[in-house]
C-alpha cells in the first residue's frame, strides 16, 4: 500500500473531504474505484464517488459518508492504494515515492546517503538525503541526478563544486 494523500479536513454538509496529495497527483490514480482510509495496519475501504480539484488541494466524496459529522471523523486520517492500482508510467519515469530509500552514489562512486524524503518545492524537487550525521538537500534534476534506477535502488549524482556542503542542513 502507498500513502498518496492525507485528509485534511471536512468540506461541506455532505461528508466532502479536503486533501492533499504528496508524491503523486490525481491522474496517477485516475479510474480508481476504491481507496482505502486509516493509518498503516488500521484501514478501512471505501468506494470513490468523485475528486474534484479546489485549488493545490482536492475535494474527495466517499461513498457511506454522507454528514459533516461523519467527515470529521476521517479527518488527519491517511489515503492509501494499493501500488499497482496507480497509472502505469513510461520508461525512465517513476513516482517520487519511489526515490525514498535510494541510495545517491558520486561519480567516484562514494555513498553521499540515502534518500529520506522528496520535497516538493514547487519549480522543482529536492531530494533529502541522509548522510553520515547531517541532512543534505539536493535539487531532482537531470543535470545533477545523471542516473536514476529504481529497481537498483539507486542514485548516482554529478552535484556542481560546492553544492553538497552549501545544501546541508
Amino acid at each position: 500500500m502507498i500513502t498518496v494523500a492525507r485528509i485534511l479536513r471536512s468540506q461541506g454538509q455532505k461528508g466532502e473531504l479536503r486533501l492533499r496529495f504528496f508524491y503523486i497527483t490525481p491522474t496517477d490514480c485516475s479510474g480508481l474505484k476504491s481507496v482505502f482510509i486509516g493509518r498503516e495496519g488500521d484501514l478501512r475501504e471505501y468506494a470513490v464517488e468523485s475528486v474534484v480539484p479546489r485549488g493545490k488541494n482536492f475535494d474527495l466524496k466517499l461513498e457511506g459518508v454522507d454528514s459533516l459529522s461523519q467527515a470529521d471523523r476521517l479527518a488527519g486520517l491517511d489515503v492509501l492504494v494499493p501500488e499497482e492500482a496507480l497509472k502505469e508510467r513510461e520508461k525512465d519515469e517513476y513516482f517520487l515515492f519511489q526515490l525514498i530509500g535510494c541510495s545517491v552514489i558520486d561519480g567516484h562512486g562514494k555513498m553521499t546517503g540515502r534518500v529520506k524524503d522528496v520535497l516538493s518545492t514547487g519549480p522543482g524537487d529536492l531530494l533529502v538525503v541522509e548522510g553520515e550525521g547531517k541532512e543534505i538537500l539536493i535539487p531532482f534534476h537531470e543535470s545533477i541526478c545523471i542516473e536514476v534506477d529504481v529497481p537498483g535502488k539507486r542514485i548516482r549524482i554529478d552535484p556542481p563544486d560546492g553544492l553538497l556542503d552549501l545544501n546541508e542542513i
